[in-house]
């Protein structure tokens, strides 16, 4: 069933429809009204314009879920379709009542001068022209190899040393160590896996790959963008360290079962459609005992509330005519170009589900800089981290 407004429309081809968190989709409706019940049980999409749901599609979205059909959302103007389970639906009740709470306030806001913010650093390197595409037959997927090709992760931040030396991968380490993300080495374990094979998924120029690697372990990289595998190349060349770097869709990995001890991925997982796929192929490349440790976004962190939806969806009005989806596509990344690379957010109830089938889960939360909090909180930024960081930190144990 189609829920358009207040109308509902049976679904031409339900059995075409996605069932990835979130794709690109033209969804096509009958113009007659009603459901045909010999048809069986139906799947639900509900049409929205923006990013807060109305009480209608809230009710109608919570007894589809219920009555155990699938339901999606549906966003005819930015041909956007994600899936609904009952964690999404808490999550769009949630943001419609700090929507109702923070709207006259954003009002308020958006009429005050504002002080101008820098714009983000420009990456003084793009591989793009050496770089090969993988055709996905995915919008999403392009999105990520325009935007990783072209902008490199971490790169914007050195300006001190000439690109693709040795001296600009250690610059982008410091920076990634000391001032961003000082927490990583301890929490993601990169000294504790010598003599194991480890796996990432989405290396990037392969700055936490080559941690892993002088500390003993034998390393894998698998990556979308092919810019970014070329520069991990590179940067391994440049320190002397061995790996294998393979480019190639992670929702569909070229290694047989139980092939690694440990999979690494640091950012990644929430930027592909079909994130429970990916984590299933995971748990297949991993030998039984092996574990996982990924991060991905915090939907309960600072920067989503305060940044995303406050001041990108709130204050700026885009909540009205745009999903968060296509906020944080456009926000989140740095990007030098215009790529909109798929980004998602996550609670920890829906990591848990997302890992259901492995065993001892933890969940950490981490990251949040000095410079993001106002200064009375900013004595105690390292507790606040801990409940309101940008990133979700899960280790699991494969079975």
């Amino acid at each position: 069933m189609y829920v358009a407004g207040r109308q509902c429309f049976a679904v031409s081809n339900p059995s075409r429809l996605p069932t990835v968190e979130r794709a690109r989709a033209t969804i096509e409706t009958s113009s007659a009204g009603g459901v045909d019940d010999r048809a069986g049980p139906r799947d639900l999409v509900v049409e929205a314009e923006g990013g807060v749901l109305g009480p209608a599609q809230l009710t109608a979205l919570g007894a589809a879920i219920g009555a155990g059909k699938r339901a999606w959302l549906y966003w005819p103007r930015e041909r956007a379709v994600e899936t609904v389970d009952r964690e999404r639906l808490r999550s769009y009740r949630r943001l419609r009542r700090v929507a109702a709470v923070l709207a006259p306030f954003a009002r308020i806001a958006s009429h005050l001068p504002r002080r101008a913010r820098a714009g983000d650093p420009a990456s003084p390197v793009s591989a793009a022209a050496a770089a090969t595409r993988i055709e996905t037959g995915d919008d999403y997927k392009d999105a990520a190899q325009a935007q990783w090709d072209e902008n490199p992760v971490g790169s914007h931040y050195a300006d001190r040393s000439v690109p693709r030396t040795l001296d600009w991968f250690h610059e982008i380490e410091t920076h990634r160590y000391r001032r961003y993300a000082p927490w990583m080495p301890a929490v993601m374990e990169f000294d504790r896996h010598a003599g194991e094979d480890v796996l990432e998924i989405g290396g990037g120029i392969g700055t936490d790959l080559a941690q892993f690697a002088r500390h003993g372990a034998r390393v894998t990289d698998v990556d979308l963008s092919g810019g970014h595998l070329r520069l991990a190349e590179e940067n391994f060349r440049l320190r002397r360290l061995t790996g294998r770097f393979i480019h190639h869709d992670a929702e569909t990995l070229p290694f047989p079962d139980a092939s690694f001890d440990l999979v690494y991925s640091h950012g990644v997982l929430h930027h592909t459609p079909d994130t429970a796929r990916l984590v299933g192929e995971v748990r297949r490349v991993l030998r039984p005992g092996g574990r996982v440790i990924a991060m991905l976004y915090a939907e309960s962190s600072w920067h989503y509330w305060r940044q995303q939806v406050w001041r990108r969806g709130l204050v700026e009005g885009r909540l009205r005519r745009e999903s968060m989806g296509e906020i944080l596509s456009q926000s989140v990344e740095i990007s030098g170009n215009d790529a909109r690379p798929l980004v998602k957010v996550y609670t920890r109830d829906r990591l848990r589900a997302l890992f259901a089938a492995f065993q001892d889960v933890v969940i950490m939360q981490r990251q949040l800089t000095s410079e993001e909090l106002p200064l009375p909180l900013r004595p105690l930024r390292a507790i606040v981290e801990r409940v309101a960081g940008w990133n979700l930190i899960v280790k699991a144990v494969r079975a």
